[in-house]
């Protein structure tokens, strides 16, 4: 992220700057065993300055979520048919945070949503990153809709509960399998998109949402 952008969105380069550390750190190491010192030596910083910007390994993780958040929100928010097709607007989008990004990304993941089964906390941030992107799709999902590109009768719910699933089951395979191919991978992911696009209709008769 440039400085730049961190800006335009709150968070001060040198924040930025702890949050990327933060990010490898807790991926070596694990949220658990990371102390506040390995980030600090990570960011290059004393200790006490890191203070100045985080009070513990919570708030830095609550950082990152809202980090996250913002970005997911900023990057889904701007789907619309207006702009191309919304499913390959979809798959860029797909591989820009499920390829591109560093594999260290998709272990926080993990560590997060394992985090969030019991600490409602993090249970609640994980909520809030979910529902950005649930409501981004869904807006994107009903722009194609009325433009013709998706049919009318498509069934949402359960198309955007299967690209939550596809997509949090990428995001473990890459953690967990340093040998992932995650370019494969992503080939197979947006062609199930697209097909499941096509047959996850609504059952004749039933009412089709706007």
């Amino acid at each position: 992220m440039t400085a730049a952008l961190a800006s335009e969105r709150g968070l001060s380069e040198r924040h930025t700057r702890i949050l990327d550390a933060a990010e490898r750190v807790f991926a070596r190491a694990g949220f658990h065993a990371a102390t506040m010192s390995d980030v600090a030596l990570e960011a290059a910083m004393s200790p006490g300055n890191l203070y100045r910007y985080f009070s513990s390994k919570d708030a830095i993780i609550a950082g990152m979520a809202e980090r996250d958040r913002t970005q997911i929100a900023a990057d889904f928010g701007g789907l619309a048919p207006s702009k191309g097709p919304v499913l390959d607007q979809l798959e860029d989008l797909g591989r820009r945070h499920l390829v591109q990004e560093p594999r260290e990304k998709a272990i926080i993941c993990l560590q997060i949503w394992a985090e969030a089964a019991r600490n409602p906390a993090m249970a609640t941030m994980c909520a809030a990153i979910d529902g950005t992107l649930a409501e981004g799709l869904a807006g994107a999902v009903a722009g194609a809709k009325a433009s013709g590109e998706l049919p009318p009768n498509l069934d949402d719910a359960r198309f955007l509960q299967a690209i939550f699933m596809m997509s949090d089951g990428f995001f473990c395979r890459r953690a967990i399998d340093p040998d992932f191919d995650a370019a494969g991978a992503a080939e197979t992911l947006f062609t199930a998109m697209r097909s499941l696009a096509q047959v996850l209709v609504l059952p004749d008769g039933a009412e089709i949402r706007s």
